[in-house]
């Protein structure tokens, strides 16, 4: 079920979006058909109880939320989504008494929140299997199957608000493959299509399951490193995406790439400035004959 829902508390905090996006939309966050199951509609199946039970253990007090984001795709915040749910599931009992049959939890959670507590307005049904193919559409890119460009900057203020509030570590890669035009104008668009793809192929081989690659624009690609707090640690990784550019086949002339790495500093004003810098030391990498990494100016391994 997803709701088109102005009025749902919660929903608008940006934050909460963006996780969403982060971790409750991939492929391991709890289906509406075992979340059905949690709520009673059918018998768990053998091991479905482990699945919830560590999924409670590893997102503490977010695990109501996922429940609920699961039945409607909306956020709820935590503080009041343990209560709103078990308003639910006593919802749920009390309309399959009335009616003398099973009333699902997704038929409860919408009578619920549309008629109860109208904080819902106007929903809409739609297959769980449509909805994600929806998601997966509007926050990645259709060629390269990479986070796109307005996710990229949504997914790096999480990350920010994350290294702010809690002092992680947090770098941010900026990528362009050198000369690409060339290749679009000697070997076609086809050629520089599939180009794009094995590079994005590779670079999610040279990461980190926690980091996001996203498509920027045209030729230029983004890594967010979450929990990265040394220079030489980014500089690393961008190195091995660098190296890796040079094993792309089957072009001529060869592909490299330039990278601007940027560590974000205490200092850091904004996800905007620490991209920002990023972009400055591609132009030096560039400046000073591609296909190298350069380091944002001011930064060094010493800087925590």
């Amino acid at each position: 079920m997803a709701v088109n829902d102005k009025g749902a508390r919660g929903t608008s905090n940006k934050e909460n979006d963006a996780d969403r996006l982060r971790r409750v939309t991939s492929a391991d966050a709890m289906s509406v058909e075992l979340v059905s199951a949690f709520a009673g509609d059918r018998t768990l199946k053998a091991g479905e109880a482990d699945i919830i039970g560590e999924h409670q253990k590893v997102r503490g007090s977010v695990f109501f939320s996922d429940l609920l984001y699961a039945v409607t795709h909306h956020y709820f915040a935590p503080e009041i989504a343990e209560d709103l749910w078990s308003a639910i599931v006593l919802h749920k009992a009390s309309l399959s008494k009335q009616l003398g049959r099973n009333v699902r939890i997704t038929v409860a959670s919408l009578d619920y929140l549309s008629n109860i507590t109208s904080q819902l307005v106007a929903p809409t049904l739609i297959s769980e299997t449509h909805v994600s193919r929806i998601a997966s559409l509007s926050i990645r890119d259709g060629m390269t199957g990479l986070f796109n460009h307005s996710t990229c900057y949504e997914l790096l203020e999480l990350e920010f608000r994350n290294h702010r509030r809690y002092g992680v570590g947090l770098s941010v890669l900026l990528l362009d493959i050198d000369d690409f035009k060339a290749v679009n104008d000697q070997h076609g668009h086809q050629e520089g299509d599939r180009i794009l793809v094995e590079m994005a192929q590779m670079m999610l081989a040279q990461v980190r399951n926690s980091d996001i690659c996203c498509r920027f624009g045209g030729e230029e690609f983004v890594v967010i490193l979450p929990f990265t707090r040394s220079p030489t640690e980014a500089v690393e990784v961008a190195e091995r995406i660098r190296v890796g550019a040079t094993t792309i086949g089957g072009s001529d002339p060869g592909i490299t790439v330039s990278v601007g790495v940027a560590v974000s500093e205490h200092t850091e004003s904004s996800p905007r400035s620490l991209l920002e810098r990023a972009d400055q030391a591609l132009y030096s990498a560039k400046s000073a004959g591609k296909n190298q990494v350069a380091l944002a100016s001011g930064q060094s391994d010493s800087d925590r």
